[in-house]
């Protein structure tokens, strides 16, 4: 991951500022604040966010490109978590609520750029305002009912179910990823994949 130039770091952090504003309420003198702790990181396709084993010292919001959650097998297999497209949030909940190491690893899959917020002030925001109290909540609610969604997923529907439900949640990526990354995150082989699009004809 690398930064990018001042000028274009600030682009992005005025931009920033205008989206906390208009989606989560933010006041511009708050907004301005929290971006002046803030820094903007760009991934290229394949860098990784954080690592399995990390505590990640950033709360990071994607402002373009694709970021995918997944977990790492001992004999190296991938299984695909979930992905954060703009506007959503790469961070690990047990390292944001109890300062756990992640058990996940994320990674850019396009040319990705992010917000990077220092997690400690991520932390201490919904304590001094209570707009950064109902956007920084909403964000945890938004993650744990997703990881809520796929455990249900899992046990109560098919596959084909499930690939129905990943279109729904993801459908501005579904053509953009590869097969076996849509695969992995199914929990079925691409072949089977293959074979539920073919029967849905697409």
């Amino acid at each position: 991951m690398t930064c990018r130039n001042a000028k274009k770091d600030a682009q992005t952090l005025s931009a920033f500022a205008v989206w906390l504003g208009q989606q989560g309420g933010i006041s511009p003198p708050e907004a301005a604040e929290a971006c002046r702790s803030a820094g903007v990181v760009h991934a290229g396709a394949g860098d990784g966010i954080f690592s399995a084993g990390e505590t990640p010292g950033f709360l990071y919001f994607v402002r373009s490109g694709l970021v995918r959650f997944y977990y790492l097998t001992a004999d190296g297999k991938e299984f695909n978590k979930s992905f954060a497209t703009p506007g959503g949030v790469v961070t690990c909940l047990s390292s944001f609520l109890e300062g756990a190491p992640s058990s996940f690893h994320t990674q850019a899959l396009e040319d990705t750029e992010l917000v990077a917020l220092p997690m400690e002030l991520a932390r201490q925001l919904p304590a001094r305002d209570r707009a950064w109290e109902r956007l920084i909540s909403t964000v945890i609610a938004q993650l744990a009912l997703r990881k809520e969604r796929r455990e249900a997923a899992f046990l109560l529907q098919s596959a084909s179910e499930r690939y129905e439900a990943f279109l729904r949640e993801f459908p501005e990526v579904a053509q953009r990823l590869p097969q076996y990354h849509v695969a992995s995150y199914l929990g079925i082989t691409p072949v089977a994949l293959s074979r539920i699009r073919a029967r849905r004809g697409s």
